[in-house]
């Protein structure tokens, strides 16, 4: 079974510094990750002792897209040896064959919870600069209409002005 897990960011950061903390995120919950070249490949995400009976790998790759990127996920989710192993096994009792299903099912939406999870870190990481700018461009604003009204002087206005350019150089991060 396959499914597509995506996330879209909204950042002015680069590519590459997007996929390299991708992957540190991704090699807290496998610890089976591999780059190669801008796509990162996860195996046994958030492997426990139900995840014996699923065989996943995940390829994560990071797309150009409107004024930002989107991070996708390709899930390739597959039951394991062992599944069908309980599963055969488990034929013969009432209700033992079940089990191998239920953990199947379970570990499924642990992979999916757990990728949304290191995406969820993504956003946050590289979308607070995008607030940011949009928080320090609102100020701006403010301050223009109050020198406008005549309450800032220009002084005032020139010095809060370069306050909040500081803030938003890539030294002031």
């Amino acid at each position: 079974m396959k499914f597509e897990i995506s996330q879209t960011l909204r950042t002015s950061r680069s590519k590459r510094e997007i996929v390299d903390f991708l992957e540190s995120q991704l090699r807290k919950v496998s610890n089976r990750v591999n780059r190669s070249g801008e796509s990162v490949t996860a195996k046994a995400i958030e492997a426990s002792f139900g995840s014996i009976n699923r065989a996943d790998t995940t390829v994560f790759s990071v797309r150009e897209k409107d004024r930002g990127f989107i991070c996708v996920a390709d899930v390739n989710y597959r039951p394991s040896f062992a599944f069908w192993f309980f599963i055969i096994m488990g034929l013969s009792t009432f209700i033992f064959w079940l089990l191998p299903i239920i953990f199947y099912l379970t570990q499924k939406k642990t992979v999916r919870s757990a990728i949304t999870d290191v995406f969820t870190r993504v956003k946050d990481e590289f979308e607070s600069d995008a607030k940011s700018y949009s928080n320090s461009v609102d100020s701006l604003e403010k301050l223009a209409i109050l020198k406008e009204k005549g309450m800032l002087t220009d002084a005032e206005f020139d010095r809060e002005k370069q306050a909040l350019l500081s803030n938003l150089s890539p030294a002031g991060r």
